[in-house]
């Protein structure tokens, strides 16, 4: 691969990166979802908080979207605080485990996106 080549690493999310969004909100572990219901899906998990993903159009993630994926939303026993993000994070991480990797374009429904933002939250 010319990324290994050049020592870049990717992240990739298959089919598409709104199955990383998804993980937020629904423990999806693997397996075929429709791209065409990928929108319907996150906006019914995000309109009853008061936001609007638009899958058809820019797809641009605005503030406050970005807001309710780092929202805290579960506290342990222990007393330690998951965002949704993090809880994205461990789920991702177990279907990735689960998989061999040999060719990742058939690992779907399948994301590294969480290497990624594991990597970036250390910059916090």
């Amino acid at each position: 691969m010319l990324a290994k080549k050049l020592k870049f690493r990717i992240a990739y999310s298959n089919q598409a990166f709104e199955y990383w969004l998804i993980l937020h909100f629904e423990d999806h572990q693997g397996g075929a979802i429709q791209r065409s219901v990928y929108g319907d899906k996150i906006n019914s998990y995000i309109h009853k908080l008061g936001i609007h993903y638009d899958y058809e159009g820019s797809k641009k993630i605005e503030q406050d979207f970005f807001n309710l994926l780092d929202e805290i939303v579960y506290v342990d026993r222990d007393g330690e605080k998951f965002s949704r993000c993090d809880i994205a994070i461990k789920r991702a991480e177990k279907i990735y485990n689960r998989l061999d990797h040999a060719n990742p374009g058939a690992e779907e429904s399948s994301t590294t996106v969480f290497k990624l933002v594991k990597e970036l939250k250390k910059y916090e």
